[in-house]
């Protein structure tokens, strides 16, 4: 008889109960007897020349072990390209915050002091703080190749033709800001080493990555180098590629000891990675009814001195820079930019918020000035499933969705109440509602080869043990995969182990990100237990009612271990992009996409800005479990509304003007408004029980809906983020002298 399903049932997260009350180790929080403490000499100067780096005064400090400069990295290196930046910097620096020496010692004040003594002898050279200044004539070149760091086109058709004789044309600039991803723990992490190999404990959202980065810098080989990447404390973007797991291995291995290094929020905030800030520029036509004509979009992007995700961030930016809307011709420019500001790599959304900002504040705008209401003009242009996209013109698949979360969000009370409640504004305080709406592909995108892989081992007890990936930072993942596992297996979910994050043990199996660790990772999990299932009929094994007697005798026959990949599929319609470039440009097969409906108040004397109540509609096929999708919605709305409304990194002339917490806003509870998240009914094919991503998509809609509620409330449209009280009171004063 079929057991009650687990997937759509609300789950505790398996390490629920020890996150709550703080009894959860995580890497950080490693400690082991005869432990080094490391720190990090960093540069002050945004751009500089490096003529010396004496040591000698930090070496001969009593308690000091190591001390590391570029020269002791047997292969400075980050990556196979010179703009993958070194593991510690040699000839030159190029933003404050990099890396310049590694210290261990034994104990954290002795560190800190070896560090102090190190001579730095530097010649500063011209800051290029921005794109304009790396592209003017006289800009100094931060690599050989220039300081372009990647540029990506695309056009549908001829959108000047297009919009030329709209009814309605508006040509419009939106600027969105460097965001920090704030996430609970800093990065670090532990690690032992030897001549042969070496062993590190340090988060990281794409395990496999960092063993790589490791085995390269140290010159091992791949098999003995072992990352075990969580628990972790968050990630949303920012453990990708960072060189933390590097300097923890270089340190363990030279050392010979355990090693314990972790940054200050501090360090963070000068040299860990940043959301992308954007200049975007649209174009774009409507007829009288409100359809889009056409649309042209130029952006740039800060990368600051490395590349890391910025050619990959703007790739992601041009498949949604037309939004959740079907039009005739779409066109897009995009190019990124090195420069000597902050290192700017992966964070959730990856390139969505910057452009939709721009297409939803135009969306906004023309149901203002056109008389229509901001939901319908929505629906009248919305790209249904299995429709070509505006600019690539590949089809989706049929579970896009949003037309039904527009529909859903326009019959909630939020909306459909929106003019009672801002009647009932007092005194200077003025009441609006916005919606906005976005999509976000599930996956690394067609071309791309995109595989998750799983395996799994029945024992003779009957216990399944699955180790699988994407890896596990912060949203329970493993949870997740056990309810796939248990459900397609028709066992108990307590006869289900799962582990993540250990390449020792984990095959291969990509990033935590795009949106993909449900549905890449629960299709490899689930196909390993199918292929489990497969051999039980095939042996004629009761596997769901005798499960120990199962396991012993597949143990006999040496079929006790499962191993499977699954290959997100391409889509089957490339529409305009050329066979050959499919991975250049990636469109998705599978998209999730979200509404929400956002109530501002504004004080008109003082321009602060407050959000009470918050509604996110989703469409996100099956939820696999219920709790933990809302948990991962509201912290993404969470993140977006900082970005609306608060969150800035901010330099000038390359240094960091947020230095820590206490001078860079974030949200926390007392600005947390009351959040209402719906699931809309919808299944994926192609998906684990039919779930698709969802994860990202939540952070697009909240910014542009805010804006969107300031015009409803004041009048004005906010094409600059974070909306302050300063900025916001800058708009109503010209506003009132037009």
């Amino acid at each position: 008889m079929m057991r009650a399903p687990w997937v759509g049932r609300s789950r505790p997260a398996v390490d629920g109960g020890e996150i709550v009350t703080g009894a959860l180790t995580y890497v950080t929080d490693l400690r082991t007897p005869g432990m080094l403490h490391a720190h990090v000499l960093r540069s002050a100067e945004p751009h500089a020349r490096i003529d010396g780096v004496d040591v000698s005064a930090a070496r001969a400090l009593p308690g000091v072990v190591a001390v590391l400069t570029a020269a002791d990295v047997p292969v400075n290196a980050l990556g196979p390209r010179e703009v993958d930046g070194p593991v510690l910097a040699a000839d030159r620096v190029r933003q404050v915050g990099e890396a310049v020496a590694l210290v261990a010692a034994v104990d954290a004040a002795t560190a800190r002091e070896a560090a102090e003594l190190i001579q730095l002898v530097t010649t500063p050279l011209p800051v290029v703080d921005g794109p304009d200044a790396a592209v003017a004539p006289d800009a100094p070149q931060l690599y050989a190749g220039g300081n372009v760091s990647g540029a990506i086109a695309f056009r549908s058709g001829d959108v000047a033709q297009a919009v030329a004789d709209a009814h309605l044309r508006l040509q419009r600039s939106v600027h969105t800001p460097a965001q920090e991803h704030v996430a609970i723990d800093t990065p670090g992490g532990l690690a032992t080493g030897t001549d042969q190999s070496v062993t590190v404990w340090c988060g990281s959202q794409n395990p496999g990555l960092h063993q790589r980065k490791i085995a390269r810098a140290l010159d091992l080989a791949l098999e003995d180098v072992r990352m075990v990447a969580n628990p972790v404390g968050g990630a949303f973007g920012s453990r990708n590629d960072d060189p933390m797991p590097v300097y923890l291995a270089l340190l363990a291995r030279v050392t010979g000891a355990p090693v314990h290094l972790q940054m200050t929020r501090e360090d963070v905030m000068a040299a860990g990675a940043k959301r992308h800030p954007f200049w975007t520029d649209i174009d774009i036509g409507f007829d009288a009814a409100g359809r889009i004509l056409g649309s042209a979009v130029r952006a740039k992007a800060d990368t600051g001195p490395v590349i890391t995700s910025g050619p990959n961030v703007m790739k992601t930016s041009a498949e949604m820079s037309t939004g959740p809307y079907r039009f005739p011709v779409a066109d897009f420019d995009g190019t990124v930019y090195y420069t000597n500001n902050a290192n700017a790599g992966a964070f959730r959304g990856y390139g969505v918020p910057q452009v939709a900002l721009a297409i939803e504040n135009a969306m906004t705008e023309a149901a203002d000035r056109l008389g229509i209401d901001p939901a319908e003009i929505r629906l009248r242009n919305v790209l249904d499933g299995g429709e070509p996209h505006s600019l690539y013109r590949h089809r989706t698949t049929s579970s896009l969705n949003v037309r039904g979360t527009l529909e859903t969000a326009a019959g909630h009370r939020l909306w459909t109440e929106r003019a009672t409640w801002a009647a009932g504004a007092r005194g200077p305080w003025r009441r609006g509602t916005g919606i906005a709406v976005a999509m976000k592909g599930v996956g690394m995108g067609s071309g791309t080869g995109d595989t998750a892989r799983a395996r799994l081992r029945i024992d003779d007890a009957g216990i399944i043990t699955i180790w699988a990936g994407p890896n596990h930072t912060g949203q329970s993942i493993q949870t997740t995969y056990g309810q796939v596992a248990a459900d397609t297996l028709d066992l108990p979910i307590e006869q289900i182990d799962v582990h993540v994050g250990d390449t020792g043990v984990v095959p291969e199996s990509g990033p935590t990100a795009a949106s993909r660790s449900t549905y890449a990772g629960g299709n490899a999990v689930k196909r390993a237990c199918e292929e489990l299932l497969a051999r039980c009929d095939r042996l004629g094994l009761p596997l769901s009612t005798d499960a120990a007697s199962v396991g012993t005798k597949l143990i006999e026959l040496a079929e006790n271990e499962v191993e499977v990949e699954f290959r997100l599929p391409d889509t089957e319609d490339i529409g305009l992009v050329p066979a050959e470039k499919l991975a250049v440009y990636a469109p998705h097969r599978v998209y999730g996409s979200c509404t929400q409906v956002v109530r501002v108040e504004v004080n008109t004397l003082t321009g602060e800005l407050r959000v009470p109540e918050l509604l996110c509609v989703l469409d996100c096929g099956t939820p696999i479990n219920p709790a933990a999708t809302i948990g991962q919605a509201e912290g993404g709305i969470l993140q977006g509304l900082g970005l609306a409304v608060m969150e800035e990194h901010r330099l000038a002339a390359g240094v960091p003007v947020t230095s820590s917490l206490e001078n860079y806003l974030a949200p926390t509870i007392a600005d947390t408004p009351r959040m209402h998240t719906m699931f809309i009914t919808g299944q994926e094919e192609s998906g684990p029980f039919g779930a698709k991503g969802m994860s990202e998509v939540v952070v697009v809609p909240t910014p542009p809906a805010v804006c969107a509620a300031v015009l409803d409330a004041v009048g004005v449209l906010p094409q600059q983020l974070p909306v302050t009280g300063e900025r916001l009171l800058d708009l109503l004063e010209e506003a009132s002298c037009e």
